[in-house]
């Protein structure tokens, strides 16, 4: 285990890296897990239908803006660094949460609201997707492989553990505040993501960026030129199998999370708060799922492991649906969620993936390539899921 030793400075920029992901998915997966209870008072319902259209709008707006947020951000990110990016996504989560704590509801004020949420859904979906992989590509470019394979994958636990924080919370302020317990989640989010902008501040630059800056201005001296866009160019096959990988991951978390849950609602009756509670314990369960496999990197190679728990993805989703027709109990169904979600960890490849690309042009790359999967998958699985 000594390979795995870390300098204080390495552990110290991890610390603040994780704990600035755990803030910003406490922001982001807090409106998602609560969605059946904030759809109803930010949006008009009239009936089933239009409040599953609802939710899978709702849903689809934290991606449909990220591919051109990602693409700008990690522009920034690659001429100017990747500690101003992580900082000020931060900032941005916190602005959102905090306009969300002070919302009006739909019966207060109107269309005007379903508007305003609807926004800052786009600028928190933003917001998560380039703070995740500033995140992952700084923690790579700190630490080498085969050491940043786990190291790298703490970045997904922390912000798996953001979200079962965020679950814990709601059900927590739904027993001590039931009428407006929602605000306070929202406004606890907006004050401990200012807390992490302003921790993420002591924060030093890459150093394997600050490397290759030196490089690429002593070689645009010799008259090389060296633009971000020639990551695109020269990269064409690991931009296709990166954007394969992430692809399937919000459709699983729809299942998962959303669309079985709309089943428990309506054949078992499960009411909102136990919802939530049943969500707290699927994240629970995945979170574990994750950080088992995190540490099984330390043994094994991230890929094979990956093409074991994908195959075993693919034969389980052959029978999924005849379990769940045939399905009798509302425990087999649970079973059916934990295993959906928890066979899905890109996160344990994301050294590799990073790998995969230049320096100059890697954030960009990455930022624009895993939001497109996943405005992809999100849009269509919410949507499609909804028509079926």
């Amino acid at each position: 285990m000594s390979s795995f030793y870390l300098t204080k400075s390495q552990r110290e920029s991890l610390a603040l890296i994780n704990i600035g992901s755990f803030l910003e998915y406490f922001d982001f997966k807090t409106y998602i897990h609560i969605t059946v209870i904030l759809n109803a008072l930010f949006f008009p319902v009239s009936d089933s239908y239009s409040q599953s259209l609802l939710a899978a709008f709702s849903f689809s707006m934290a991606y449909i803006l990220r591919p051109l947020g990602s693409f700008l951000f990690g522009l920034l990110g690659d001429l100017w660094g990747r500690k101003v990016n992580i900082i000020v996504t931060t900032m941005m989560m916190s602005i959102a949460c905090f306009v969300l704590a002070l919302m009006p509801t739909y019966a207060q004020a109107g269309w005007y609201v379903s508007v305003a949420v609807l926004v800052c859904r786009a600028v928190q979906g933003i917001a998560s997707g380039v703070e995740l992989i500033g995140a992952i590509v700084y923690t790579a470019e700190l630490i080498k492989a085969p050491r940043s394979y786990f190291y790298t994958a703490l970045v997904g636990i922390a912000a798996d553990c953001g979200a079962l924080f965020a679950l814990a919370m709601c059900s927590l302020m739904l027993t001590l505040r039931p009428d407006d317990w929602w605000r306070y989640v929202f406004f606890l989010g907006s004050a401990i993501a200012v807390i992490g902008s302003i921790a993420r501040t002591k924060l030093k630059e890459s150093p394997e960026f600050l490397k290759a800056m030196k490089k690429k201005k002593t070689q645009e001296l010799r008259g090389e030129k060296i633009t971000v866009s020639q990551a695109f160019q020269s990269y064409k096959r690991n931009i296709l199998t990166y954007f394969f990988i992430e692809l399937p991951i919000p459709l699983l978390f729809y299942v998962s999370f959303i669309l079985l849950n709309e089943f428990l609602s309506k054949n078992y009756g499960y009411t909102p708060t136990e919802v939530i509670r049943h969500n707290l314990y699927l994240t629970l369960c995945s979170s574990s799922m994750y950080l088992m496999c995190s540490i099984l990197t330390r043994y094994f190679y991230p890929f094979h492991l990956l093409k074991f728990m994908g195959w075993s993805l693919f034969l389980f989703s052959m029978v999924m649906p005849f379990i769940i027709h045939e399905n009798s109990s509302p425990m087999l169904i649970t079973v059916v969620q934990i295993l959906t979600y928890s066979l899905a960890i890109p996160g344990i490849g994301y050294a590799i993936y990073t790998r995969g690309f230049p320096v100059i042009g890697r954030y960009t790359v990455m930022g624009t390539v895993f939001s497109m999967a996943r405005v992809v998958t999100a849009v269509t699985t919410s949507y499609g899921c909804v028509f079926i």
